[in-house]
């Protein structure tokens, strides 16, 4: 499979190219807070070097509010419409790697099991996959650490490494072939293979920490003390899960005004208070202990045993917007380390 290298200078070219072939998806900075993924049209500048931090393109595939179905009723008859998105092929591009690797756990969440997710399958279905590697790792990932990353990259379709000037754009599955085909696109040399190189050693070797190559979800337990110190501290906002890649939990709510009512899904996450309460009253996690060590276990032990796949690909949004300083990295350093003293030889 050949790879381009991409001069910034054509990235309008190379944008107008695919807006001519499809549908294209890609991060666009909004008047405050981080870029969202939405899909652009030959008049915007979406952000594709990875270094503004971005909301991750799970926003897109799996919005944050989104009507189900329609019901109307008049005096003659109940119409019920559908509100499925429409299936059309896309490129999603300017993706980080991890959030790109968190994309495969949501489509073991939502399209392996019986039972698929129609609205989520429409986006998803048809989309190519376009991640980027910036020239400087973010301080806070740690994606290394939690999985090797060289087997993310036959999930997407192409990764676009920034060189600086230009971008390296390697090809990772045939169905990424009409994403190198511009005439403005041209063949690397071997300087450029060797900073291609570079930027990816960088990226791969970023932040190795002692719980590297630890298979975390034997390292955890129910009982770990560590549960209660990160309640202590969580203020149960929800910021961790709502700007995670992989987090998938949502609530179902009916909406009615006039003769018109709305069922819709929205975010909804293990860290809120009610999340687990019982129509009779009854709440299992009624106090932040249990709801902190859910988010845990389920992120590195329940779904690698129901799904084979890591819930967490190391993208330190949890870590850089946590407004009390959990930090997951010095959680899971701390449980690994504990772990070994306690495996230790007398």
């Amino acid at each position: 499979m050949p790879d381009k290298v991409l001069t910034k200078s054509n990235i309008k070219e190379f944008l107008g190219f695919l807006l001519v072939r499809f549908s294209v998806v890609a991060p666009v900075p909004g008047k405050e807070g981080p870029a969202e993924f939405r899909e652009i049209g030959s008049d915007d500048e979406p952000i594709l070097d990875g270094s503004k931090m971005m909301l991750p393109p799970k926003d897109y595939l799996l919005p944050r509010y989104e009507v189900l179905l329609r019901v109307t009723k008049d005096k003659e008859q109940t119409k019920v419409e559908s509100t499925l998105p429409e299936d059309k092929p896309r490129v999603i591009l300017g993706m980080w790697l991890p959030d790109a690797q968190g994309i495969q756990v949501l489509d073991r969440v939502y399209l392996s099991g019986k039972f698929t997710d129609p609205y989520y399958g429409a986006r998803r279905k048809n989309s190519l996959l376009v991640a980027v590697v910036p020239e400087r790792p973010r301080w806070s990932w740690f994606c290394g650490s939690v999985d090797d990353v060289e087997t993310w990259k036959p999930n997407v379709e192409a990764i676009m490494y920034d060189l600086g000037d230009r971008y390296y754009i390697e090809q990772t599955s045939d169905k990424g072939a009409p994403l190198v085909e511009g005439s403005f696109l041209a063949d690397p040399i071997d300087a450029d293979i060797a900073k291609k190189n570079e930027v990816w050693d960088r990226f791969k070797n970023h932040s190795i920490l002692g719980f590297a190559d630890k298979k975390l979800y034997e390292n955890l337990s129910w009982e770990d003390p560590i549960w209660a110190e990160i309640a202590d501290k969580c203020i149960g906002c929800g910021m961790c899960s709502y700007t995670c890649p992989t987090c998938t939990c949502f609530d179902i709510q009916d909406e009615t005004c006039g003769s018109c009512t709305d069922r819709y899904r929205c975010r909804d996450t293990c860290q809120f208070e009610d999340f687990t309460l019982m129509g009779a009253g009854h709440n299992p996690r009624h106090n932040q202990l249990p709801r902190s060590r859910q988010r845990l276990l389920h992120k590195f032990q329940y779904q690698h045993e129901q799904y084979g796949i890591v819930g967490c690909t190391g993208c330190g949004r949890c870590v850089e917007l946590c407004p009390v300083n959990v930090d997951i990295r010095d959680i899971l350093n701390r449980v690994c380390s504990r772990k070994r003293e306690e495996e230790a030889p007398a």
